[in-house]
């Protein structure tokens, strides 16, 4: 077997120093408060096949965390707002073309 010859220390240090110079954009900063992931993270969630279960998954994580973490419960709860929010633009956007065609 190979020796491993790097050192942790050094790469902790490494990693500590790449972290503090990465630097969040505003909507980023937004999405990290509001929900506690980031833009990327909230859009791949809504590929989902049934928004509203996932919407009533989210809230019951929500109420899972009440009791000790108010503010990942305040997040789930955006998210689930956020799911159903684009649930709804969706189904409106649905219906808007069907009474076109």
């Amino acid at each position: 077997m190979a020796e491993f010859d790097h050192d942790w220390n050094d790469w902790h240090e490494y990693l500590m120093k790449e972290i503090e110079h990465y630097e969040l954009s505003e909507k980023e900063n937004t999405y990290m408060n509001m929900y506690g992931c980031t833009v990327q993270d909230m859009q791949d969630m809504m590929y989902e096949d049934k928004p509203y279960m996932l919407a009533m998954c989210i809230l019951s994580d929500a109420q899972e965390v009440m009791e000790y973490n108010t503010e990942q419960a305040r997040q789930f709860i955006n998210k689930a707002k956020y799911v159903l929010r684009s649930w709804n633009n969706d189904n409106t956007q649905i219906a808007q073309e069907q009474s076109y065609g």
